[in-house]
């Protein structure tokens, strides 16, 4: 009889779709720990950096399949499914060298090969989906998918097999849930975060939009991730407006800013709200214009229409989005209490447990014998009740 689970995790080109992954790890790591039951996990991505170090430095093993995105082959159809065959023969080979128990998607195209291949191998398949519209990925492979775990309850109406879906919340990684807050100082902070790869237009508008409010800069300090650009440039931008700020290409645990937070402004990836609500900041969302079906704007609907951040959608004219965007900073900026309330509000939202009922899903899919020691482990917990 097995002593021991393989758990092999497809996917995560950013870090909204890796870092669920990476807390459902976490939380598997805890429970074999607590259970006695072995447990491998590997990943396989695409091949980033971000990837590669956030596995390794856990002690994950890694593996790199180049993928195709739909408009990779939209755009260059007979090269791109070529590529798509190569990535999808790699994927097999490494789905039967490391023998998986259960492959887990992490959504994105980047996760379509292993899956595939872990599909066509007649080895089990689980889903994570992030956002309340679910990616494409996620709607063609839910077919074949066993379980898929969605972080909102709108998001089971868009795929085709709803009794399939489980209701977790989004995973969120243990320092987000117990994370520690810097050293502060009398000055409040405000967080400027544009994903894991940056924004260029919020690098350029969050200093211009701060210039146009009445409010003094000495009063505050700035962090800000600015992605693949140069730091310096935005630095330069603050000052220009009278404000300092620490600029950065990639803050390497932003959840431990989070948590001494005053107030943040960010695009609307989903990962990124699940950390902010665990947290319970109060934040000003601008969703990325231009993300597949507009699934962003959606994600920052749902937490706007409940009363806990605030919208700024960015439209072409760029005065008229980031005059929009002074208003919003002027008013929360020079007003704890409508920060309180949106914290409040957010607060409410958060999932801290998701992780662990991701982890019950497996178990539940998993079955006896090995299901039962997992769910014996004391570490999952059951599908939440999230507000619809």
């Amino acid at each position: 009889m097995s002593k021991s689970v393989s758990i092999l995790f497809a996917g995560g080109a950013t870090g909204g779709h890796l870092f669920p992954g990476i807390a459902v790890a976490e939380s598997l790591t805890r429970m074999s720990e607590v259970s006695g039951l072995g447990c491998r996990i590997g990943f396989v991505g695409q091949g980033s950096p971000l990837e590669r170090d956030e596995a390794r430095v856990r002690g994950y093993e890694y593996y790199a399949v180049p993928s195709v995105s739909s408009l990779d082959v939209g755009r260059r159809p007979i090269r791109s499914l070529a590529a798509a065959w190569r990535s999808y023969c790699r994927a097999r080979r490494i789905v039967r060298r490391f023998e998986p128990t259960v492959v887990i998607g992490l959504g994105g195209f980047a996760s379509v090969p292993a899956v595939v291949a872990a599909n066509r191998m007649r080895v089990p398949v689980m889903l994570l989906e992030q956002n309340v519209i679910p990616g494409r990925a996620t709607r063609w492979l839910s077919r074949r998918a066993a379980r898929v775990c969605v972080a909102f309850a709108e998001t089971r109406l868009a795929l085709a097999r709803p009794d399939a879906c489980r209701l977790t919340g989004n995973p969120v990684r243990r320092v987000v849930v117990g994370g520690v807050s810097e050293a502060s100082d009398r000055k409040r902070l405000l967080l400027v975060l544009g994903g894991s790869q940056g924004s260029r237009s919020l690098n350029r508008a969050v200093p211009e939009a701060l210039g146009r409010t009445d409010v003094c800069g000495g009063g505050w300090r700035v962090v800000h991730q600015c992605g693949g650009h140069d730091p310096r440039l935005v630095e330069a931008a603050y000052r220009e407006q009278g404000w300092e700020a620490r600029v950065e290409r990639f803050l390497k645990c932003p959840p431990t800013l989070l948590a001494s937070s005053d107030l943040v402004v960010a695009r609307a990836g989903a990962t990124t709200l699940a950390e902010m609500s665990c947290a319970g900041v109060a934040g000003v969302l601008v969703p990325y214009p231009f993300a597949s079906d507009d699934h962003q704007r959606a994600n920052a609907a749902w937490y706007v229409q409940r009363g806990a951040a605030r919208m700024v959608e960015e439209t072409e004219g760029d005065g008229e989005w980031v005059g929009r965007l002074a208003g919003e900073l002027g008013l929360l900026l020079d007003s704890e209490s409508k920060r309180l309330e949106l914290s409040i509000e957010m607060s409410r939202l958060g999932c801290p447990s998701a992780a662990d009922a991701v982890a019950g899903v497996l178990a539940e899919l998993l079955g006896e014998p090995l299901g039962k020691r997992l769910s014996n482990s004391g570490v999952v917990r059951r599908v939440v009740d999230r507000a619809a």
